[in-house]
């Protein structure tokens, strides 16, 4: 009775699975510079001029008027910025706030 509705379960959870796409995630060697333009996005611009944009998780208050700016870590091993896998410290003010989803906004050369 119960083998269809496990079978209907079971193929929903595979399309679920093929449709997640993994994280985006930047080199941080390839990273020319960043800009804020307000409290809640990053800007990363590439050293082939490509740019991304890293929405954060929650308004990171401070985060555009910072005059000592913002610290983030690469995952060890492999220098890269995910999404959703990164915080960033405040230099000045302190704060710790998550970064969610990174898109490419302009492709480079």
């Amino acid at each position: 009775m119960h083998r269809p509705l496990a079978m209907a379960l079971a193929a929903l959870c595979a399309a679920g699975a093929a449709q997640a796409a993994p994280p985006v995630c930047l080199a941080s060697y390839r990273i020319d510079h960043t800009d804020v333009p307000d409290d809640s996005t990053i800007l990363f611009t590439m050293r082939d001029h490509s740019v991304y944009r890293a929405h954060l998780v929650n308004r990171c208050v401070g985060l555009a008027l910072d005059p000592r700016g913002f610290t983030y870590e690469p995952i060890p091993g492999n220098n890269e910025i995910c999404e959703n896998l990164l915080t960033i410290r405040l230099n000045t003010y302190g704060g710790v706030c998550l970064v969610g989803k990174i898109e490419k906004i302009k492709a480079g050369r």
